[in-house]
């Protein structure tokens, strides 16, 4: 398995590609692309293509970009692979609005198609990558309805971000960059990958249930009866005016699923006391209060056992939430997160996101990744 890497902070789209991808050898099959809002996302598509007429290319904006240990702004990032043992087809669904099931399988089993994999077979040595545009508020049923015509294969991916700008976020499919939609990327792949989604939140047995919720706004009203931010601050043992932006940052709220703890995290405390959050909340849910552990400690000791257990990582996919990104900000620590993931993953590439997604889920404060070893 041969990786390509290239990053430029050049403001033009195609002078960016060039120096980014000055020193590939060859056209790789598969280009990962994740660009700041300093350069023109379509521009960057179009020299992408322009320059590797032949390959797959998928990438979105992004919020932070992330480039073998180094987290790095207003730059263009590129990964380019290349192996006999990969093969890959992607697909770009619009119109999110109007997405349904029926568009969804079709999709999907036109991509299964391509690769020679039919009738579902063969699905254990396949994965898909999901990139949508982070400011559709569509990613709870887009992702579901993309993990159920998967029919089990793993599902992994982020929200495209624009640098907390909150303006605008496209997704990268071939030669075009556009908002409202998503693009898939299905491989499969005779090399060893793992899925892997770590967060430095464990849960504590302080609950909270919603009981009033705008679900399609995510806007929480009240929990446990009461105004949403008063329940939230009593739970976190403070007043309601106490809870600040770096309060929410260390005490998002989680839920459990399947065995599975999972974050929702806070966007924004509104003036009536309601909660806005980065991903759905629906009424009847029960959410608990997080515990928080050490980013980088947790982040090691999931790294470590990953390569205990499945061996060198050579390529490492990151979908890095932006809430994450902003705690090592506060606390100086992206160079030691870098350090680590240089120590363990030969390489590595990612972004900064305004949520993830991890089999039909859309979840916040959480790393998604895919692994790669090479035989």
């Amino acid at each position: 398995m041969q990786i390509y890497q290239g990053v430029s902070t050049a403001t033009d789209g195609s002078l960016a590609v060039s120096e980014a991808t000055a020193d590939w050898g060859t056209e790789p099959q598969m280009v990962l692309a994740f660009v700041s809002t300093a350069q023109d996302a379509g521009d960057v598509a179009a020299a992408l293509a322009h320059k590797f007429p032949h390959s797959h290319i998928v990438g979105c904006t992004t919020a932070g970009e992330h480039l073998s240990g180094r987290h790095l702004h207003g730059s263009l990032v590129l990964t380019g692979i290349d192996s006999e043992d990969l093969t890959w087809s992607t697909a770009l669904l619009t119109d999110l609005d109007h997405l349904d099931e029926s568009r969804v399988s079709r999709t999907v089993e036109q991509m299964l198609h391509e690769l020679d994999i039919y009738k579902y077979t063969q699905l254990d040595r396949c994965f898909c990558l999901s990139f949508i545009d982070g400011l559709s508020m569509k990613e709870e049923v887009t992702s579901a309805l993309i993990a159920d015509a998967l029919q089990g294969v793993p599902l992994l991916g982020g929200s495209a971000g624009d640098d907390v700008k909150f303006e605008k976020t496209e997704v990268i499919h071939n030669s075009l960059a556009c908002s409202d939609a998503v693009v898939l990327t299905i491989a499969h792949s005779r090399v060893p990958f793992k899925v892997l989604k770590h967060q430095h939140f464990t849960t504590t047995p302080i609950s909270l249930v919603v009981t009033e919720v705008d679900t399609a706004a995510r806007r929480v009203y009240e929990l446990d009866g009461y105004p949403a931010l008063s329940a939230y601050a009593h739970a976190i043992g403070l007043n309601p005016e106490q809870v600040t932006e770096e309060v929410i940052l260390k005490n998002p709220v989680t839920f459990s699923c399947n065995g599975e703890i999972y974050v929702r995290s806070i966007q924004e405390v509104m003036p009536d006391g309601s909660l806005i959050f980065y991903c759905g909340v629906e009424e009847g849910m029960v959410l608990e209060i997080g515990a928080h552990n050490h980013m980088s400690t947790s982040l090691k000791t999931e790294l470590d056992n990953l390569a205990d257990n499945f061996g060198p990582i050579d390529f490492l996919l990151m979908c890095n939430c932006v809430l994450r990104a902003q705690e090592a900000d506060s606390e100086d620590s992206h160079d030691q997160l870098g350090d680590i993931l240089s120590e363990t993953c030969r390489t590595s590439i990612g972004f900064d996101t305004y949520g993830e997604q991890l089999n039909g889920l859309h979840i916040n404060q959480t790393m998604v990744a895919l692994a790669l070893r090479d035989g």
